[in-house]
């Protein structure tokens, strides 16, 4: 029995080294693949962290070009429409738009680098493209072509961009998300050889965090900024127009009862004439600026009833004739489905309109075509100069566009009507014939005319008493 004593003990030690050594390779390999995963993961963090701060940094910054840009694009609007100097302001926004541009090129480069998508990196070559051709056009005196990109080519390229960027930084938050979740489990086995370097990884990603989150803030206030002065301006134009209806009721009151008063001299008629003219003009801007903030408000609530064609001529020409306009009237008769005020506010800004610009004859014509209505308001003035065609519906745009605003308008008239005419199921269109300027609307039928009422041409349908 003593001789398997020591057999036994050293059998025993052996398979205790035997069990120790392996637990200590099983220690030291698993502590080994833990460092090295934590490694792998503490850099996977790192790099996804940073490509989110260049997505974000590079959204800020596409950001800041385009409301550099828009700002630029504006004063140089100004500078056009008013006559005044922005010269050194819009210089700044071009200048500062362009360094913003050269920061999204930096920021492009690092994520291709680290793997973005290449719709991304067509996207953000697209946009920068688009905010140099508006810098060309501002720096070569081209304002309207430089407004035109802002308006129509510009937001389309940033929203690519923006949403592509979005894409990027939630697709990299997610991966900084995940990788930090595997690589603190992989902190936790390991945490006595990585109690000093947690604190460190957690500090630095959480530094990246709070920049990312500070910049995010920033962009908001500017955002929520931009979005007051819009307001601001909106509420503006509405309670301006709001209060100057009041002064107006009481000119239009005076000017009735100086007509009827009998004592007054004999070129009195000619002058309450004229201020009645002048009051009407005031009424249809006031009118203009009210329903254009109403619009942008998203407040203008249309009201569709049955309404006679011919019911309505001497509304609308009537203030006209009595001013001393030569407007004559030939309509079908007919019942549409229309706002009833809003069609004579589109029209009377037609005819309002063609008596500022248009030829000395004027002419309301109406008639059925089809489902459709079709007014038109034709002068025999010289028309719209063809460089203003294409922008003709568009706010602030008028025949003096390019040097300055015209006595009597605001340049909302035409943009006006587009929207009420879309608002009511119609729409409105520009043409030019020999001798004649027309501009024609098109609204809906009442449907239970549908059945009963022929089309027919302008000529053979005058209409009942017009003058």
């Amino acid at each position: 029995m003593a001789s398997k004593t020591p057999y036994t003990a050293r059998q025993g030690r052996s398979r205790r080294a035997f069990f120790v050594t392996t637990m200590l390779g099983v220690v030291v390999t698993a502590v080994a693949a833990a460092v090295f995963a934590f490694s792998g993961g503490t850099r996977a963090v790192t790099s996804h962290a940073l490509s989110l701060h260049q997505a974000d940094e590079t959204f800020r910054v596409a950001t800041v070009a385009r409301f550099q840009l828009g700002f630029a694009a504006h004063l140089a609007g100004l500078d056009r429409e008013f006559g005044s100097d922005f010269t050194d302001a819009r210089d700044k926004s071009i200048a500062e738009a362009r360094e913003a541009l050269l920061q999204i090129e930096i920021g492009v480069e690092d994520l291709d680098g680290m793997g973005a998508s290449t719709a991304l990196i067509d996207a953000a070559a697209e946009y920068a493209t688009t905010a140099r051709s508006v810098m060309v056009a501002l720096e070569s005196g081209d304002s309207v072509e430089g407004q035109r990109i802002v308006e129509t080519e510009l937001p389309a390229t940033f929203e690519r961009v923006a949403g592509l960027l979005v894409q990027e930084r939630d697709a990299q938050l997610d991966a900084v998300t995940a990788t930090d979740r595997a690589t603190a489990t992989w902190g936790n086995i390991t945490r006595f050889l990585l109690a000093a370097g947690i604190p460190l990884i957690m500090i630095v990603v959480y530094r990246e965090i709070t920049r990312r989150q500070q910049r995010q803030a920033e962009l908001e206030i500017r955002l929520d900024a931009e979005r007051q002065l819009s307001k601001a301006r909106e509420d503006f134009i509405a309670n301006a127009s709001h209060e100057l209806r009041t002064p107006l009721t009481s000119i239009y009151g005076i000017a009735q009862l100086l007509r009827e008063e009998p004592d007054m001299p004999a070129n009195a008629d000619e002058m309450v004439d004229i201020i009645n003219a002048e009051a009407s003009d005031l009424n249809r801007m006031v009118e203009d600026l009210l329903t254009t903030a109403r619009l942008a408000a998203g407040q203008l609530r249309f009201e569709p009833e049955h309404v006679n064609t011919q019911d309505e001529v001497e509304k609308i020409i009537g203030p006209f004739q009595r001013s001393g306009a030569d407007v004559t009237a030939e309509v079908a008769q007919a019942v549409v489905n229309v706002d009833r005020l809003r069609q004579q506010q589109v029209l009377r800004n037609l005819i309002s309109n063609a008596t500022k610009y248009g030829g000395p004859h004027i002419r309301l014509r109406g008639r059925v075509d089809g489902e459709w209505y079709v007014w038109m308001v034709a002068d025999d003035g010289d028309g719209v100069p063809p460089e203003l065609e294409e922008r003709l519906f568009q706010r602030f745009i008028h025949q003096h566009s390019f040097q300055q605003a015209v006595a009597g308008g605001v340049g909302l008239g035409l943009s006006i009507v587009k929207s009420l005419a879309e608002g009511m199921g119609g729409s409105v269109s520009y043409e030019k014939t020999p001798g004649e300027a027309r501009f024609i609307i098109r609204v809906p039928l009442a449907v239970d005319q549908l059945d009963h009422i022929e089309t027919g041409g302008w000529a053979s349908l005058p209409a009942e008493g017009a003058a």
